[in-house]
C-alpha cells in the first residue's frame, strides 16, 4: 500500500514544480485510492481475526491430542466423565476418545476453511492494488 501511495505522490509531483501544484486532483483516482485504503483496513482486520482463530483451533487440536494420549495410557475400565454444560456425564473411554476425535476433525476442517478464506482475501487485495496501479499508469499516459 505504501508503494502505491509513493507512486501516487510521484505521479502528482508534489514538490517545487508550479505546474504540478496547480494541477487539479483527479477525483476518480482519489476515490479509488480511498476505497482501496478502506478495503485494505477491512481485509487486514479480517486476516488478523482469521489468524487468531486458526491459532485457537490449533491449540484446541493440541490439547485434544494430548488428552487422547493421556487417556490411552489409562486402563480400559477406568471411569471417565464427559463435561456437558454444568454437569459431568459418566461414560466409557471409547466415547470420550470419539468425542476428542470429532473435535479434532471439526477444528481441522475449520482451519482449512479459514486458510482458503485468507487466500481469497489476499488474492482480492492484490487484484485491487494492481487495478489501482493500472489506473494510475493510464492516467499518467493520458497527461
Amino acid at each position: 500500500m505504501f508503494a502505491i501511495l509513493k507512486f501516487v505522490l510521484k505521479f502528482y509531483k508534489f514538490g517545487k514544480d508550479r505546474k504540478a501544484q496547480s494541477r487539479p486532483v483527479d477525483m476518480e483516482l482519489k476515490k479509488a485510492f480511498q476505497e482501496l485504503q478502506i478495503k485494505m483496513i477491512d481485509t487486514t482486520q479480517k486476516l488478523q481475526l482469521a489468524d487468531t482463530q486458526i491459532d485457537a483451533h490449533k491449540r484446541t487440536i493440541q490439547r485434544s491430542q494430548l488428552t487422547d494420549s493421556e487417556l490411552s495410557q489409562m486402563p480400559p475400565d477406568t471411569p471417565m466423565y464427559l463435561g456437558i454444560g454444568r454437569m459431568f456425564l459418566r461414560t466409557d473411554p471409547t466415547t470420550v476418545k470419539k468425542e476428542l476425535e470429532e473435535k479434532i476433525k471439526t477444528c481441522e476442517s475449520k482451519i482449512k476453511t479459514m486458510e482458503s478464506n485468507k487466500n481469497y482475501l489476499e488474492k482480492n487485495m492484490r487484484e485491487s492494488e494492481t487495478n489501482l496501479r493500472e489506473m494510475i499508469i493510464n492516467k499518467q499516459k493520458n497527461l
